[in-house]
């Protein structure tokens, strides 16, 4: 008789450990295939943690919160009367205002109902 070893245990990965995994995914110039190979994992487990993050499914038992702003140019921030500058969030046909002022609870809130929307 033959005994073929199993392959290892299942891994069981805590919401914080996918989370910081996959924020380093998002990193710019993040290599996925590097990235996964270096925690134990086939890229497509990861590509699958992303999918959710991105979905909404949270990994982590915190709630997601603000990532930092590339801003790309001029045409990113508009002056308005009081000689501030507003946020424009373009995403598809929409573009979203945001003056200065408003609260971050304000602007996940509307951020949130389009994606409800959506």
């Amino acid at each position: 008789m033959d005994v073929i070893p199993a392959g290892p245990a299942r891994r069981q990965w805590s919401a914080e450990g996918k989370a910081r995994i996959v924020a380093a995914s998002f990193e710019p110039g993040a290599n996925i295939a590097e990235i996964a190979r270096s925690h134990e994992l086939l890229p497509r487990q990861l590509y699958a943690w992303r999918h959710d993050s991105v979905r909404g499914k949270q990994l982590a038992s915190e709630p997601l919160g603000f990532v930092a702003a590339i801003v790309d140019g001029p045409e990113c921030a508009s002056p308005v009367a009081d000689g501030s500058s507003e946020i424009v969030i373009r995403t598809g046909a929409l573009a979203i205002h945001v003056s200065p002022g408003i609260s971050a609870d304000h602007i996940g809130r509307v951020l949130a109902a389009v994606k409800l929307a959506g």
